[in-house]
């Protein structure tokens, strides 16, 4: 099956808003939406098939620019189980890593989302806290964590070499 995984724009609102209500249902809005496009327009992705919008997946980053979160994933459940969320993950996470102040990503699962925690732990998320009433009364989250390692841009290599032979 041939999924193209690309960055969302605002034309694909309505659909994403229409996609959001069948997976995530009270969870997002276009309100929101809007806002997450206008604070980080490179950290949404989309991924359709045949011209088909069947998910898509946000991120974004705290205002000290030290930790970077996958913040909404969707999936058209005619489409789920077929690796789709987890290209949806890599293009964020790939995303991030170019906002080189980043120390961690964070995500919030549902302790009973077996799937999605070990989709997550193969990334190399771990479990870093369970949080009581996150989403509200009785409505508990983990909250997984990936460290990213400090990875120098391809030009401070490139001038390391340049500036010591020895490498």
């Amino acid at each position: 099956m041939d999924v193209r995984i690309e960055q969302a724009e605002r034309e694909d609102f309505s659909e994403m808003i229409q996609l959001a209500d069948l997976t995530l249902p009270d969870r997002m809005n276009l309100h929101e939406l809007k806002k997450y496009i206008e604070l980080f327009p490179e950290l949404i992705f989309k991924a359709t098939h045949e011209g088909r919008l069947i998910g898509f997946g946000c991120a974004g980053i705290d205002m000290y620019q030290t930790t970077g979160w996958l913040l909404f994933s969707n999936v058209h459940q005619e489409y789920q189980g077929r690796g789709i969320g987890k290209k949806l993950v890599e293009a964020r996470l790939q995303a991030l890593r170019q906002h080189h102040t980043l120390q961690r990503v964070l995500v919030t699962v549902s302790e009973t989302n077996v799937k999605s925690i070990r989709a997550l732990e193969a990334f190399g998320f771990a479990l870093a806290k369970k949080e009581e009433d996150y989403y509200g009364t009785g409505k508990q989250r983990n909250i997984m964590e990936l460290p990213l390692l400090a990875m120098p841009k391809l030009a401070d290599k490139e001038a390391g070499v340049a500036a010591n032979p020895l490498l």
